[in-house]
């Protein structure tokens, strides 16, 4: 009896200890999306905790793979989202997104993400070159294409020879059936 309640008191406090953490504020969204790839650059970097965050107590910055931070410093709170705003980027590269989060009566949370951002103007997009490849007629879909025009002429043909051969025998006059008679065995047996 002594070791159940002692059982159940330590699942008790296992529980008990696991479940703040699950009520701690985590992120729910990123914008761009952690991990992205942009070709326009971002007017800001927002990101959407579950929880209200505290005016004055967290923190974002965005900087460049130099270490140079690109953001403009104007970090804005409106509920549950925390905001601040991007210079207009022109170099291609990997932006790193630092911030620290803090909801009422939560212990602040830190983290960073990243987004690839490819300036327009450094991207080369490839310039076509006339090639002497030749064009296969019988390509797969046309060899595929003439095999089921062949199955669909086939089947016609079928079609046609079936309802001539169901007219014929719906007009052959019904025979009647012959039954024998058989004639009595009994006499087989008589030696």
């Amino acid at each position: 009896m002594i070791k159940r309640i002692c059982t159940l008191f330590t699942a008790l406090v296992i529980t008990c200890a696991v479940m703040p953490s699950s009520w701690a504020t985590s992120i729910v969204s990123t914008s761009p999306t952690a991990g992205s790839v942009l070709s326009i650059s971002p007017t800001a970097v927002t990101i959407k905790a579950n929880a209200d965050l505290l005016d004055g107590a967290n923190e974002i910055t965005v900087s460049d793979s130099k270490g140079i931070r690109v953001d403009d410093g104007s970090i804005q709170i409106q509920g549950s989202v925390l905001m601040v705003g991007v210079k207009p980027l022109t170099i291609s590269g990997l932006y790193t997104v630092a911030y620290t989060l803090m909801a009422i009566d939560q212990p602040p949370i830190t983290g960073t993400f990243t987004f690839l951002y490819n300036a327009p103007a450094e991207m080369a997009l490839p310039t076509p070159s006339p090639s002497d490849e030749e064009v296969l007629t019988n390509s797969p879909n046309r060899v595929t294409d003439l095999f089921v025009i062949g199955l669909m002429i086939f089947a016609f043909i079928m079609l046609i020879f079936l309802s001539r051969y169901a007219k014929q025998t719906l007009k052959a006059p019904v025979r009647p059936r012959n039954v024998k008679k058989s004639s009595s065995t009994s006499k087989k047996f008589l030696k």
